[in-house]
């Protein structure tokens, strides 16, 4: 169907009593950014009695298609005839809402058959580490593929690209810089060998956070203050996070968790050291 013929529900007066939520900004750009035409699925159209073709779902898709590929885009409906307002609430909510969500390492792993560069890279360097991405976190599998993905951005931020914005791949990043994932992966396993405790997910993004931030940091020296090397006592990855959930307001997601456990992590790692050689938490609160 012509793309240009189909009537969003949420934008005028005459949606009626099927109207959808408002247009997402932030979702349209997303699904800009990465559009492509061949995974376009079909959108869910109702044509009412006045003869127009009501969009149900797929209406943020449909306003990328008109903008990448003009009025006169075809794309694939599925078309339902003599809907009451009920039946075509029912269809939207069968649409957005009556789905069982896909596991971020399902996606994961789908995406890397799809040829996804990030993702693809991610697999690469984990597996450059002899170490594996799962569902769940074993000895030599790392389940925290949405830390692995965040990390993977940090690199991203910093990294070339091309006159339309779009990062080159292999990935281009400036000299003194290296990718994160291998160094944060060496780092906790130079502290705490290999075991499911080590690749905490919390512990793995406040670790990329202080890289980020300082990319000379000496790494043998961080892997030595992690363990605790020093002390009376060698410090755990669970030691580590209790500390981060002291200084979070209400516990916290991993996120924010992880943000006073980098700075803890910068302290440590500055002390004993002349200001000559100390690394800088820079704001890493902002993270």
């Amino acid at each position: 169907m012509d793309s240009a013929r189909l009537f969003g529900t949420n934008t005028g007066e005459d949606a009626g009593p099927a109207a959808q939520r408002k247009k997402d900004v932030a979702w349209t750009a997303r699904l800009t950014k990465m559009w492509d035409s061949f995974a376009l699925l079909p959108a869910i159209v109702s044509l009412r009695e006045d003869g127009r073709y009501y969009l149900l779902d797929g209406q943020h898709s449909t306003e990328v298609a008109i903008e990448k590929e003009g009025p006169d885009f075809l794309r694939d409906c599925m078309v339902y005839e003599g809907l009451s307002d009920e039946q075509e609430a029912k269809l939207f909510l069968a649409a957005n809402r009556d789905r069982k969500a896909v596991k971020p390492f399902d996606i994961f792993r789908v995406s890397i058959t799809a040829g996804d560069p990030r993702n693809t890279r991610i697999l690469s360097e984990v597996e450059s580490c002899g170490l594996g991405i799962s569902g769940s976190t074993s000895a030599n599998k790392i389940g925290a593929v949405q830390v692995l993905t965040a990390l993977a951005v940090m690199d991203e931020k910093h990294a070339a690209r091309d006159e339309s914005g779009s990062l080159i791949y292999p990935l281009v990043l400036p000299e003194g810089r290296s990718p994160l994932i291998p160094q944060v992966l060496q780092v906790v396993e130079d502290a705490w060998g290999r075991n499911p405790a080590t690749w905490e997910g919390i512990m793995l993004r406040a670790i990329a956070m202080v890289l980020d931030r300082n990319p000379g940091a000496r790494l043998d020296r961080l892997s030595r203050k992690l363990a605790g090397h020093g002390k009376r006592k060698p410090l755990t990855v669970a030691q580590w996070k209790e500390s981060s959930l002291a200084n979070t307001v209400g516990g916290g997601g991993s996120s924010s968790r992880s943000t006073p456990l980098a700075k803890h992590i910068v302290n440590e790692y500055n002390d004993g050291l002349t200001e000559r050689f100390l690394i800088h938490p820079g704001r890493l609160d902002k993270d």
